[in-house]
């Protein structure tokens, strides 16, 4: 799966923060279904990848002076990421663990959506 990583960059940064945390959300939600159904694990795993770069990118856009809880958490979702990609062939074949996965990204999806909708209000 060739991705234009620099392209996408782009793209995502001139979104405002909701935009942004809701395009993060979107891929968790798609994760979700695919862990949930078994589906691709290679999909599944370019999503954990695009989530890591999506906060990756939006990081360091945050003014840690007001939004340090929104940074904390960001970062405390990409931990959680990158632990998802450890051993990714065993853990997408496990089915318990796979649940866990579709689980926790519905969690995370839930969380980023309510972020999204206090900024909103």
């Amino acid at each position: 799966m060739a991705v234009n990583w620099e392209l996408l960059k782009g793209q995502y940064l001139k979104g405002n923060r909701a935009s942004q945390l809701g395009n993060l959300a979107l891929n968790l939600m798609r994760l979700h279904v695919l862990a949930r159904q078994g589906g691709d694990d290679v999909v599944a795993q370019h999503l954990v990848r695009e989530s890591q770069f999506f906060v990756e990118w939006m990081v360091p856009t945050i003014n840690l002076d007001t939004e340090i809880s929104s940074a904390t958490e960001l970062l405390d979702l990409q931990r959680s990421l990158s632990c998802w990609k450890l051993n990714w062939a065993e853990r997408w074949a496990n089915e318990s663990e796979r649940e866990q996965v579709a689980v926790m990204a519905q969690e995370w999806c839930d969380r980023l959506q309510q972020q999204c909708d206090a900024l909103a209000s």
